[in-house]
């Protein structure tokens, strides 16, 4: 054959003439020929018998190195079916071992690691997804390939070599090779399927012709991209910062308006921020009172516990539903409040997310892509939440008159239609003296509020009583980081005061969670674990209301015209918030109303929007930042995320059962290479068909003992055979234990044995 180095025959031992009644010895009786080939080669005892009572010390890996010692010097007796270290065959299947562990080695890997491709792999990135689908196919398949070329020259190699030892091989041994070209044939042939399984090395080919088969199967499944929701992973993202919470200055500056500042470069500024404020905080309004009608249309109560009442929602990003969580639910009990103080206590805190998290996920990660849903996500972040809270105090008018500037002896005023006095245009002069000690404060109230020198906090003065359906506002109290309403509902007989500020809180977390077609923003603050306050050491911050939000809060009051009482302009807003105040009932414990919100929810509601307007650009962690405002510096902050992109992986937890056949391949094919880097060079291989047919040429010795066409019988199929060479110095196939030998045979007369390696 062409595979088949040639060398030039040493001995030219004629062919015998025998007759059917020649002994069976007589016709295999070579002990001349292997007494000469003894004293030419130096060891060419191949008579099974002989090789199985050798010596002691010729232990079996000396015999081996004795008939095969390839990685030094192809020995004399097998150099004509050795190929060379350097041959362009041992080369190329050393290539191909290379290759399949490499890569089955890589692709193992990938599955376990179960990478996200990001931008990598995307309907807009460097690979689409069915580009990268068929590339990895591709790969597995070519790794299928390989790794079953590399384990059929690995049987070929150690089979062939294993036969020109005394152990021998038999049929079922012959028989691996066919699972790997022919799967069926394992099942067809029953007999070799469970003589070989009982071995080691046909166990070991049963499951490499399994993960084989199955590779490019199992790769598709753990290796492929595919789009799946990956676990929680925690990273950095980083955010813009140019101001500390609540800087107005900012919020003018970066207020969008096409009127030129030299129109009007004082009030510009202002009027552009009052104009956003109303229009946010009406249409949040709205929206919040809307969810209240579907609750009561649907003939359902709402809870008086704040939690599972319907909560405030911003609409400062257009395509982002913005959502804020009640928080601090124990001081918000009314009934709690009123056993307390002997009054209607309405305080409400409410928490907003940071936007900063917003605007660092559109940097992060892609838009969504229907139908696939690529680009889906969640981060949950560890910032402050920018946080308000309003307390509104029911109190009698005689508690209140002190603070009332028009009963003040002395006060200048007019008098307007029914008696009511309004306060003088200039009426703040006569207030600009009064200190923290002044008996003003004595309103029975100090506590709640936090008033008086104990607190370092100035109490409000109002200009003049609120008729029913109106309110007053103070925004500019000296000393204080608060704005004030007095507001006169037409349901009691008492005035409600309410204080609102501003502070950033680190008892949540913020959360921005992007679908198809959807996005959503909020606040958790359930006792989470990633709460800004969680992640600091305790007592690390100390969060203060922030004075400068207080000035924002004063241009939302503005907008809203809750000054209107001033004039008696009876607000259609006010109208509605002052029937919103919980006024207390002789019959019952004071509670917040089931079927309506209370004010102090409304007007966190209304100014939600601007709460979170004040923090964009703002800090989101401990720092203050000096000198505000300040060129956009980036800051890290800590991040959860959950991504819905290409990665590799299981896509559902029950197909993890692949990973076994990635496991098997990997094993295999580094074993068949470390076996190559150690046999280095090549044999024929007496496996592969044509070599076996050339070497069983002829009828089998024992083809008398059946009928023609049969094919092996009886104890054949754990007979052992071994390859010998005839005094001819052809490679013949001998039974263990026999004189005779598989491919000896008869023919018109003359005994022809084997084949001849030439």
């Amino acid at each position: 054959m062409a595979m088949w180095q040639k060398r030039d025959r040493i001995l030219d031992s004629p062919v015998t003439e025998v007759t059917a009644s020649t002994p069976l010895k007589a016709q295999f009786d070579d002990s001349d020929c292997r007494k000469e080939e003894a004293s030419i080669y130096g060891s060419s005892d191949v008579d099974s018998q002989k090789a199985i009572s050798d010596s002691p010390k010729d232990s079996k890996s000396q015999r081996l190195r004795s008939f095969f010692h390839h990685s030094r010097e192809p020995l004399p007796d097998h150099s004509d079916i050795y190929f060379g270290k350097t041959d362009w065959r041992s080369i190329a299947n050393l290539l191909l071992g290379i290759y399949a562990t490499l890569f089955s080695t890589i692709s193992l890997a990938i599955a376990i690691w179960q990478p996200r491709y990001g931008k990598w792999i995307s309907p807009t990135g460097h690979l689409t997804p069915s580009t990268a689908d068929l590339l990895f196919s591709l790969l597995a398949k070519s790794i299928e390939i390989a790794s079953a070329g590399l384990y059929i020259s690995f049987l070929g190699q150690y089979l062939t070599r294993r036969s020109l030892e005394s152990r021998g091989i038999g049929l079922a041994d012959i028989a691996l090779r066919e699972w790997l070209i022919q799967p069926g044939f394992a099942i067809w042939n029953w007999g070799n399927l469970k003589n070989a399984s009982t071995t080691v090395l046909g166990f070991a080919s049963l499951l490499a012709t399994i993960a084989i088969y199955f590779f490019t199967a199992a790769s598709n499944s753990l290796v492929s991209p595919h789009i799946a929701l990956g676990k929680w992973e925690t990273t950095q993202f980083s955010g813009q910062v140019r101001q500390n919470f609540g800087n107005v200055i900012v919020l003018k500056k970066d207020c969008w308006a096409p009127i030129d500042a030299l129109v009007d470069s004082q009030n510009i500024g202002e009027s552009c921020v009052n104009v956003l404020a109303s229009g946010l905080a009406h249409q949040d309004f709205n929206n919040y009172m809307k969810q209240w009608s579907k609750v009561i249309m649907g003939g359902n109560n709402a809870s008086s516990n704040l939690a599972f009442r319907p909560s405030a929602s911003s609409s400062i990003f257009t395509d982002t539903k913005v959502q804020g969580s009640w928080v601090q639910e124990s001081s918000s009990d009314i009934s709690i409040n009123f056993a307390k103080y002997g009054r209607v206590v309405n305080n409400i805190t409410l928490s907003m997310p940071h936007p900063v998290v917003y605007y660092s996920a559109q940097v992060e990660f892609p838009d969504p892509v229907k139908g696939t849903g690529f680009g889906e996500h969640s981060v949950k972040a560890s910032v402050v939440s920018p946080t308000s809270n309003t307390l509104c105090v029911n109190m009698r008018q005689s508690e209140v008159a002190p603070l009332i500037y028009v009963e003040w002896p002395n006060a200048r005023f007019t008098s307007g239609d029914n008696g009511h006095r309004i306060a003088a245009k200039d009426w703040y002069k006569d207030t600009a003296n009064i200190s923290l000690q002044s008996n003003l404060s004595q309103t029975r109230v100090e506590t709640i509020f936090r008033w008086g020198p104990t607190y370092n906090r100035s109490f409000p003065i109002f200009p003049q009583w609120p008729i029913d359906f109106n309110s007053i506002t103070n925004i500019s109290v000296p000393k204080s980081d608060s704005i004030y309403l007095l507001v006169k509902s037409p349901n009691t007989t008492d005035y409600t005061i309410c204080q609102m500020y501003g502070v950033l809180s680190q008892d949540c977390s913020t959360k921005h969670t992007q679908k198809v077609g959807t996005r959503t923003l909020s606040s958790d603050c359930d006792a989470d674990a990633l709460s800004f306050g969680s992640t600091i050491a305790p007592g690390s911050f100390r969060p203060n209301p922030s004075r400068d939000f207080r000035d924002v809060l004063g241009a939302w009051a503005t907008a809203m015209g809750l000054n209107g009482g001033m004039l008696s302009s009876n607000s259609s807003l006010v109208h509605v918030l002052s029937q919103l105040v919980v006024t207390n009932s002789s019959r019952n414990i004071p509670a917040l109303n089931k079927t309506m919100p209370s004010i102090s929810e409304a007007l966190a509601v209304l100014s939600n929007s601007m709460l979170m307007k004040a923090s964009i650009n703002a800090t989101f962690d401990n720092r203050t930042i000096k000198g505000a405002p300040i060129p956009a510096t980036f800051f890290p902050y800590d991040v959860v995320v959950q991504t819905q992109q290409y990665r590799s992986g299981p896509p559902a937890p029950w197909q993890g059962i692949l990973y076994p056949i990635l496991i098997i391949i990997f094993v295999v094919n580094w074993y068949c290479l470390m076996y190559f880097l150690r046999e280095m060079g090549l044999v024929v291989d007496f496996l592969e068909p044509q070599n076996l047919f050339k070497v069983a040429i002829g009828s089998p010795s024992e083809s008398r003992r059946r009928t023609a066409g049969e094919g092996p019988v009886g104890n054949h199929g754990s007979d052992v055979w071994m390859l010998r060479r005839d005094h001819d110095r052809r490679l013949v196939f001998k039974k263990v234990g026999e004189e005779g030998s598989l491919g000896g045979g008869k023919r018109d007369g003359r005994l022809f044995i084997g084949f001849e390696a030439s």
